[in-house]
């Protein structure tokens, strides 16, 4: 297995360490945990979910930003 090495601020270390169950759990087993675990939708799920929205009004662009990122969990 090849290394590679990147640069992140203090400040996400400082997260990434937050987010270890052991203190000697690697920063690689930590991110692959963080990705694995992400459940973002796809885009056509998102459509098929938006479709199933009774609309009594018409959305501006900034209000299907405000519930795709809802949808996301953002």
């Amino acid at each position: 297995m090849k290394l590679s090495s990147i640069q992140l601020y203090e400040d996400t270390k400082r997260k990434l360490g937050n987010r270890k169950i052991h203190p000697r759990e690697s920063y690689d087993s930590v991110l692959k945990r963080i990705l694995e675990n992400e459940k973002i939708p796809s885009i056509e799920e998102m459509f098929r979910q938006g479709d199933k929205i009774k609309q009594s009004k018409k959305y501006t662009t900034k209000d299907v930003i405000v519930i795709s990122h809802g949808m996301r969990g953002k």
